[in-house]
């Protein structure tokens, strides 16, 4: 799954990264994303990429907290998920994300940082949408795809983000986009990951992590 995740990247290199031709006025509020918080997110519009805020989690009725979280098993088929599945899907970037270990009887549970090798950003999957918030007001919300754990990331959880590379991202943003391939992009695996220990007394991220 993915509760936490961080971002230490500016507006140029996004822009760069994503091939993005116009320059919006973005900004990174915080080194570590937490539910709730705006990050830059990536959109595929009338044909061209663009980025901009939005706020991470999907708002349910009669749900408190927001869902973070999306299965790419049902992602196709539950009702909070499939329209945008079918024509809102986004890149979230993040340099890597935090996850507890939950092959542990101790009640404080290992955290450690996961991050792809040798790379400067992680493209996580995500869908998008707009919804009203207490208030009244809409706001772009998105959530991130996770998938069954691979094999370097099983050691510590049964769950992770769905990453993809360079070749699946055109594929994931692109509306239009064949629904077979996207179904098999659901399962890509992007290989190994680098997974780092966090010291005890670094600091303490409350562990928040709802998957539907």
């Amino acid at each position: 799954m993915c509760g936490r995740f961080y971002l230490d990247a500016d507006a140029e290199f996004l822009l760069n990264y994503f091939k993005i031709k116009y320059e919006p006025k973005i900004h990174v509020p915080e080194a570590v994303i937490f539910p709730t918080q705006s990050t830059p997110v990536v959109i595929q519009s009338k044909g061209e990429r663009r980025i901009g805020l939005m706020q991470w989690g999907l708002r349910l009725p009669k749900v408190g907290r927001p869902i973070i979280n999306s299965r790419a098993e049902t992602i196709s088929s539950k009702p909070l998920f499939k329209a945008s599945f079918d024509k809102r899907r986004c890149i979230v970037p993040a340099n890597g994300f935090f996850e507890w270990s939950e092959f542990t009887d101790d009640k404080k549970k290992p955290k450690y940082t996961v991050e792809l090798p040798n790379q400067p950003i992680m493209c996580m999957a995500g869908i998008y949408t707009k919804q009203k918030d207490e208030t009244g007001e809409e706001n772009w919300r998105f959530s991130i795809v996770t998938r069954e754990a691979n094999a370097s990331m099983g050691t510590i959880h049964h769950r992770m983000p769905l990453i993809l590379e360079a070749s699946g991202i055109d594929l994931w943003l692109n509306p239009e986009s064949d629904y077979d391939e996207l179904d098999r992009l659901l399962s890509y695996d992007i290989g190994d990951l680098m997974l780092n220990l966090v010291p005890q007394n670094s600091g303490d991220f409350n562990q928040l992590t709802i998957d539907t």
